[in-house]
């Protein structure tokens, strides 16, 4: 009896003494005992966080001691401070202001054209005579009768201013002698329309009449008349650039049918907005080295935002997220690809102003921009 007493006394102790074994995770699930569940979250995000270290670790130094292992080959270029401009593209077209079709005035039959196409001509200019049907013998016979009618006058105001005669007949051969002057004076007028003559200098376009035509006023083009030497280049340009766009504002026009491209400014920005299509106008003065022709179509680049100090990058080393982020790869000073965000603002032709994110000096990868991963050893080529 003792000794059964002993015994079970001995066995109790060593149970006291082992340690309690801990409950499994499935077993603290079945039990539903939160409180085990929340130690055990807590050991298991201990035990995770120590072998995330130790795998940093071990992988950073795989990274410095072993040689044999591959990296990206990739090329970089540095960011360094450089100037920006954008463009605004719009289509132009050359005009003049001096470019006209020149009709007859009168009524009558063409009687000699003076000039020939592609002639240069003085403004004043005889250019085209047409047959007055015997006006100019009528302005003779007025002519006549007037200088009688002026001789009458003199006379008769000696004798006026002499106390000679009666006022009534002073009066009479006054007011004739006026009216003479104003019919011949009419006459004359009439008279000049049968001759043409240059408004302006210029070079004949075109000769658009025959001598023996019957031509009447307003109805019928005589020739064309323009003058090279004024020439300018005409743009349309919406609206929304109107701030931006102003007198002397760098434009580059290119004629495309002359293979010519030259570098001007913007002469004259209009003030009204077209309630048809929302455009303003500007010109820009025509390239005098070369001969130009009135409208021709153009290429006109305007200059319509310029930083002369900003960082600009290729569009093509730039990514994109899901979320519309965009970010480039540079390379850091442990020789490793690091993503970075940035903010862009406006892109001219495959280049793109940096707003955000890089600085000076940063190695930004190009060639293998869209391979590498962040955090991945790289090898810059160019620079062996």
């Amino acid at each position: 009896m003792k000794k059964s007493i002993l015994f079970t006394l001995i066995f109790g102790l060593i149970l006291a003494c082992s340690p309690t074994e801990k409950p499994d995770t499935q077993s603290l699930i079945d039990q539903q005992n939160v409180t085990g569940l929340r130690e055990r979250q807590a050991e298991l995000v201990s035990q995770n966080n120590t072998i995330k270290a130790e795998l940093n670790r071990v992988m950073q130094a795989i990274d410095k001691y072993d040689k044999t292992k591959k990296k990206s080959l990739v090329t970089v270029f540095d960011v360094e401070e450089t100037s920006f401009a954008h463009k605004v593209v719009l289509q132009g077209v050359v005009k003049t202001d001096q470019n006209l079709v020149l009709n007859a005035e009168f009524m009558g039959a063409v009687k000699a054209i003076h000039v020939k196409e592609g002639q240069q001509v003085k403004k004043g200019d005889l250019l085209v005579s047409i047959d007055d049907g015997g006006l100019a013998q009528n302005v003779a016979l007025q002519k006549v009768q007037l200088d009688l009618a002026k001789t009458l006058f003199e006379r008769q105001e000696r004798l006026w201013k002499q106390n000679i005669g009666s006022e009534i007949d002073y009066l009479q051969t006054k007011t004739a002698y006026k009216s003479q002057q104003k019919g011949y004076e009419q006459l004359l007028q009439q008279l000049s329309k049968s001759n043409l003559y240059a408004p302006f200098s210029g070079r004949i376009d075109d000769v658009i009449t025959e001598v023996g035509q019957l031509v009447s006023p307003g109805v019928h083009p005589l020739l064309r008349l323009v003058n090279l030497s004024s020439m300018y280049v005409e743009v349309d340009v919406p609206e929304r650039y109107f701030p931006n766009i102003n007198k002397g504002t760098i434009a580059n026009v290119e004629i495309p049918v002359l293979d010519h491209t030259y570098k001007s400014n913007v002469l004259h920005k209009g003030t009204h907005i077209s309630t048809g299509n929302r455009t303003f106008k500007i010109s820009i003065a025509a390239d005098k080295s070369i001969e130009v022709a009135p409208n021709l179509i153009t290429t006109v680049r305007l200059v319509d935002y310029q930083n002369p100090n900003t960082i600009a990058i290729p569009l093509e080393v730039i990514s994109e997220n899901f979320s519309g982020e965009q970010y480039v790869y540079v390379v850091n000073e442990s020789n490793k690809a690091e993503k970075r965000f940035i903010k862009t603002g406006l892109v001219e032709g495959d280049v793109v102003e940096v707003l955000e994110g890089l600085r000076i000096a940063d190695r930004v990868i190009d060639e293998g921009a869209r391979l590498v991963k962040e955090n991945e050893n790289v090898q810059i080529t160019n620079a062996l």
